[in-house]
């Protein structure tokens, strides 16, 4: 099992951005000691009231601090962004990460970010499915001429390609039966989302896996996952600490129409929802259901997100130290 350390650049609008750009940086210095194999970011545009650094950008910082650690957006929305920027930007950090770049792209869900970059949100499917096809050439191809329904290339080559001179690693983020299928007939892995329920997940990874076979392809050798986690020395400690931000953050979720969350009265709902879907507890607890999606699903990189706005910086390092201890005595 591989770990990963979802860097969460999302603050509150009070939030000296110099001093969580600091805490970032010794969270990707403590995840690298502790064994974590790679960073994700997320992007998003306009998120106001909460701020948020680009996924891209901040990653370049991080690349410094990260040895060999890979890394990559979580997801990037390519549903609404131009292949050409994605394809040329990718292949600059997958240099400046020693050859760790991953792309894991998705539709995006917020239609004020579509307005904002003049692209159809009805269309985006589509517009990325023809966006990965040119990502692709041009990663690997000396010269791409592209004539499609949302882009157009005449004749022109990358000014910089992937470190192996071919490709990356293209993961889909998805949470609905349709994208999954997708998914599975496009990308070189499905990520899931980090708000699917335990029994969703079971029948998500089911749907992945059959639509693989169904297209002749061999079963994924790479099953990542993202899950909201916290550890501490008790469970109890964990809930402590762990309720509030998250609360905050799935309460930003709702207002931004998330289908996962929109709609509920989060608080209130609060108990039930992480239960269903959340990894928080004392360390037998979170090894138990990291050896279960393991065996059960067949996941072998879980990236874990456990820091939300609210949380301390103290807290956040310790549970990474913990979550090093668990992979030390996973088989």
């Amino acid at each position: 099992m591989e770990f990963g350390l979802y860097v969460n650049p999302q603050f509150p609008d009070d939030t000296p951005l110099a001093a969580a750009t600091e805490n970032m940086v010794a969270q990707v210095r403590t995840a690298r000691e502790a064994g974590f194999s790679s960073i994700i970011a997320p992007h998003h545009y306009l998120t106001q009231p909460l701020r948020m650094f680009q996924a891209n950008i901040l990653l370049a910082r991080l690349a410094a601090e990260a040895g060999n650690m890979r890394m990559g957006p979580g997801v990037w929305l390519l549903g609404m962004t131009n292949p050409v920027q994605v394809a040329e930007e990718s292949a600059t950090l997958d240099w400046i990460c020693n050859g760790g770049y991953i792309l894991a792209v998705g539709l995006g869900y917020r239609e004020a970010e579509f307005e904002a970059f003049g692209a159809n949100f009805r269309q985006r499917a589509a517009r990325m499915t023809e966006a990965i096809e040119v990502v692709r050439r041009l990663w690997s191809e000396e010269r791409v001429s592209h004539k499609g329904q949302f882009f157009q290339l005449t004749d022109v080559g990358a000014s910089v390609r992937p470190r192996n001179g071919s490709s990356l690693p293209l993961w889909i983020g998805a949470s609905v039966e349709p994208a999954i299928r997708r998914a599975a007939r496009v990308a070189d892995a499905w990520l899931s989302s980090p708000s699917a329920d335990w029994q969703q997940l079971e029948r998500n990874y089911r749907i992945y896996d059959e639509e693989r076979a169904a297209a002749g392809l061999r079963p994924a050798t790479e099953k990542p996952m993202i899950r909201e986690c916290f550890v501490a020395t008790t469970a109890e400690q964990a809930m402590a600490i762990a309720r509030e931000p998250l609360i905050y953050k799935y309460s930003a979720y709702a207002s931004w129409g998330n289908a996962n969350v929109a709609g509920r009265p989060f608080r209130e709902a609060f108990d039930d929802f992480q239960a269903a879907r959340f990894i928080i507890g004392d360390k037998a607890m979170v090894k138990d259901r990291v050896q279960w999606l393991n065996e059960k699903l067949g996941v072998n990189h879980l990236i874990v997100r456990l820091q939300w706005p609210g949380l301390a910086q103290k807290d956040v390092l310790k549970a990474i130290e913990l979550i090093g201890e668990i992979k030390g005595e996973l088989k």
